[in-house]
């Protein structure tokens, strides 16, 4: 599902408009003949593409998300993750107190945790970065149509900028949600233990 999102789409509307502006190479023309051969090679190549994009689009993480999500949402009054931290360094102490993050950070340790212990909050957190992952794609790509579009339509590269910015918020918005469930989840599952299982009743005796 994560593929489906967060590498096809994107790869195939960047393919789809490459395919647009400068046509299929003459060349290709004999290999794509067969039937259903042109969309196997369409999708070979959006997977392709959506690759190079995913790579592109994961520096966001750093460069932009950390800084946006530290104003917008503070870590220090984040009582999910300051909770689940704790929890964390319980089960898995940091070698010294400069390597917080040493071997995984809090966020890998939670998934790691549901993981194994609750598969259904588990693919709850992946559904949300499945989200997060394809509109921070988004966010690249759409101005890189917007700006091979150009020639042919003017507008496309103001509106699939000002979509790409708009994604921007959508993606923080679900990467958040993606780590507070994260969080939640691991929380309950480290305070709350599990009820115990009900007794049977001896059978009695046949006579």
């Amino acid at each position: 599902m994560i593929e489906v999102f967060s590498i096809l789409l994107p790869g195939a509307l960047l393919v789809a408009a490459l395919l647009i502006v400068f046509g299929l190479p003459p060349a290709f023309a004999t290999f794509l003949a067969a039937p259903g051969s042109a969309w196997i090679a369409f999708g070979l190549a959006a997977y392709a593409a959506g690759h190079i994009v995913f790579y592109l689009a994961a520096s966001l993480d750093d460069r932009f998300y950390d800084r946006y999500r530290k104003k917008k949402w503070p870590p220090i009054r984040d009582r999910a993750y300051i909770a689940a931290s704790a929890l964390r360094f319980d089960a898995l102490p940091p070698p010294n107190p400069w390597a917080f993050d040493d071997p995984m950070n809090t966020f890998a340790w939670a998934k790691a945790a549901l993981m194994f212990r609750a598969p259904a909050a588990y693919a709850d957190v992946l559904r949300y970065e499945a989200d997060s992952k394809f509109f921070r794609s988004l966010v690249v790509v759409l101005p890189i149509v917007g700006l091979l579009l150009f020639r042919g339509m003017v507008l496309a590269l103001p509106i699939l900028s000002c979509l790409g910015y708009a994604c921007f918020f959508r993606y923080a918005e679900r990467r958040y949600k993606s780590t507070e469930w994260a969080y939640r989840y691991v929380i309950v599952l480290g305070t709350v233990k599990p009820a115990a299982a009900p007794s049977k009743d001896p059978e009695p005796d046949a006579d």
